[in-house]
């Protein structure tokens, strides 16, 4: 039987190893435990409770302070489990803010980011990306970014180089093939790759 809290510090170190993923997919299953477990303390914290009430006049000191602990405990877990789920829907709900304004609706990694979502990420990312969708038709002599644009932010240096971190097939520039396998390592023009660098293809070596 996995013990109190386990699950919830897996949720919370694959969070941080897929921070720079492109999107991770959603993990279902560590999600419902958690949520399973902290009804469960819930459960249990509000037994322990309605105990020390109703026993209030006959416990001695050492059994008042034995509940009491037992409370204390369930109910930091309950807020440890919380806290790591708020952190997690947050960093994914971050993620898909930043493609809906970065890669677009209609890029060509769609596909792979809907396949990873929740149920509920889909809905968000239709509605938020309506949202983008209808404030970038306002501004259309502006490269807002997504959709193969780089953006308001200018770039620092005109080549950089870069790391594939996943594997991305072969890209034609103005200098040639790069062939795009994970691993490989290159030294390239800054706008040949934004894109890729902004879907998590790509990571910038400073």
């Amino acid at each position: 039987m996995a013990t109190f809290g386990e699950s919830s510090y897996k949720l919370a170190k694959e969070a941080k190893r897929t921070a720079d993923l492109l999107v991770s997919p959603y993990n279902e299953d560590l999600v419902q435990n958690i949520c399973r477990e902290t009804r469960m303390l819930h459960t249990k914290a509000e037994t322990i409770l309605r105990t020390m009430r109703d026993d209030a006049t006959i416990d001695g000191p050492d059994k008042r302070t034995s509940r009491l602990t037992q409370l204390i405990m369930h109910h930091s877990a309950v807020k440890h489990n919380k806290r790591v789920l708020f952190a997690y829907h947050r960093q994914r709900m971050d993620k898909l803010k930043e493609l809906s304004w970065d890669v677009g609706r209609q890029g060509e990694y769609q596909r792979d980011i809907k396949s990873a979502l929740g149920p509920q990420e889909h809905r968000f990312l239709e509605e938020y990306g309506d949202i983008v969708a209808s404030y970038k038709k306002a501004f259309l002599d502006i490269d807002l970014g997504g959709n193969g644009g780089v953006g308001l932010v200018p770039p620092k240096d005109l080549f950089i180089e870069v790391r594939v971190i996943k594997d991305a097939g072969e890209i034609h520039t103005e200098y040639g093939v790069l062939n795009l396998a994970k691993g490989n390592q290159f030294y390239v023009r800054r706008t040949d790759v934004e894109t890729l660098i902004k879907a998590g293809y790509l990571k910038h070596v400073s």
